[in-house]
């Protein structure tokens, strides 16, 4: 059975926006950066499509500095939205340590999942009153407002983070920390950092991410998740439509493989 899951708070994905921002600089406006950081959320979290990817990832389980434990897998990740819109992950794995795996049961010290529609929760606009913002070239800097924890969606005590912007004001990199005991109690990681690459989607650009690291406590003991997404595409599941009992094979068209 795979071992301990916990969500990730921060998401894996980013939606490059259709129109190209204004060049960075000293004197770029926060509160412009902001709505256009909070229309790109509101546009990931609505419009991101089914996906797959292939993922290569290690979990490790640490007593003081010293690895106790490894378990390295090779799997296809696919999100794909319930019926309700929210993307949910699920995998295959196909490698561990090193073997090919078919069915059975592994150990994992730690797997870190997280929405990849939910990249930029961080400056979503229902969230944006939840942190304090600092915007430098090509960086901004986020951390909670002391009185935010107590409102429903400002989960996150101490939390602290900054994202790097590339010239057009894409996230390229993002990081973010909260306290052990925080993490703890709102299942997330408490260190977690992010590289994103753009893919097209259905003739959309979005910025995926393409290695993940995180670490969390475990059962008292540190552990950590490395993962690289390469290959990402969308999901697509084919069916096939064939004749009915009492249809004419001679007339029949032939059977139609719908893709979704």
């Amino acid at each position: 059975m795979v071992g301990p899951i916990r969500l990730l708070a921060l998401g894996c994905a980013a939606l490059l926006p259709a129109a190209a921002c204004a060049q960075q600089g000293p004197n770029m406006d926060l509160a412009v950066e902001l709505q256009r950081l909070g229309e790109a959320a509101t546009t990931l979290e609505h419009m991101l499509p089914n996906f797959t990817c292939q993922e290569h990832a290690v979990s490790r389980a640490l007593k003081g500095k010293r690895v106790i434990m490894t378990t390295q897998f090779v799997s296809t990740l696919r999100a794909q939205r319930d019926a309700d819109g929210t993307l949910k992950e699920s995998f295959t794995v196909s490698e561990v340590n090193g073997k090919p795996f078919t069915s059975g049961t592994f150990h994992l010290p730690v797997f870190v999942s997280g929405g990849f529609d939910q990249a930029m929760r961080y400056f979503a606009p229902e969230n944006q009153h939840c942190y304090r913002y600092a915007l430098s070239v090509g960086r901004i800097d986020f951390a909670t407002l002391p009185a935010a924890p107590g409102l429903p969606q400002c989960k996150e005590k101490d939390l602290q983070g900054y994202a790097l912007l590339d010239a057009e004001g894409n996230v390229t990199y993002l990081e973010r920390h909260v306290a052990p005991e925080t993490a703890v109690a709102v299942h997330e990681a408490d260190f977690a950092a992010v590289d994103f690459a753009a893919v097209t989607l259905n003739e959309r650009t979005y910025l995926l991410s393409r290695h993940l690291y995180a670490e969390m406590p475990m059962h008292n003991r540190p552990t950590t998740f490395t993962a690289d997404y390469t290959d990402c595409k969308l999901f697509t599941a084919t069916v096939t439509i064939r004749p009915g009992p009492d249809s004419d094979p001679v007339h029949d068209a032939p059977p139609d493989s719908l893709p979704h």
